[in-house]
């Protein structure tokens, strides 16, 4: 990635990676950090994140949208704990 991405949001892939279905791949962890930090930031800022923002965002950082809904229900896990 050419942009610096805080070391926070590779702690939230790791967390991820440990609870997903589908195993996070080594080239897959900038993406998701990225994907996590556009996601997260829009959650602090109470921004709605309506599906068509959480396509636009994975489009953007590179994910696979299959990751989408998996990645919903982690932060939804995880925000509850």
């Amino acid at each position: 990635m050419n942009t610096e991405i805080p070391l926070k949001y590779y702690d939230i892939v790791d967390e991820y990676s440990t609870e997903c279905a589908e195993a996070v791949k080594e080239s897959e962890r900038d993406c998701l950090a990225h994907y996590f930090q556009l996601l997260i930031t829009r959650l602090m800022n109470n921004e709605e994140i309506s599906e068509e923002a959480q396509q636009e965002m994975a489009r953007e950082a590179g994910i696979a949208e299959q990751r989408i809904d998996d990645i919903a229900n982690f932060l939804n896990q995880w925000g509850n704990e």
